[in-house]
């Protein structure tokens, strides 16, 4: 009896597609192909909120820690990072006080 390895992969890969997807709040249409390419691309997705969620939770913690409050109440900075292998991005980051 053989085993439906696809199956059970393609299956696996959807589940965590659709993990990511109700996390990120995200309604754009799911590929029926290429699943591994689009849970990459989500996978990224995700690590470019953190890491925009972040660098706005450490700009609020400095500007708390400065007494004389001179850190700047809009912040930007436009960085490049890789967020998951092959996955090079551009991100805007702004945060505001």
């Amino acid at each position: 009896m053989a085993k439906n390895y696809a199956g059970g992969a393609s299956a696996s890969l959807n589940e965590t597609i659709s993990e990511i997807m109700k996390f990120l709040k995200a309604t754009e249409p799911r590929p029926n192909a290429a699943l591994r390419d689009f849970l990459r691309e989500k996978i990224g997705d995700l690590g470019e909120r953190w890491y925009k969620r972040g660098f706005n939770r450490g700009h609020r913690e400095s500007h708390k820690q400065t007494r004389k409050g001179k850190v700047p109440r809009t912040l930007r900075y436009d960085a490049r990072r890789k967020f998951f292998r092959g996955n090079r991005r551009a991100v805007r980051l702004k945060s505001v006080l």
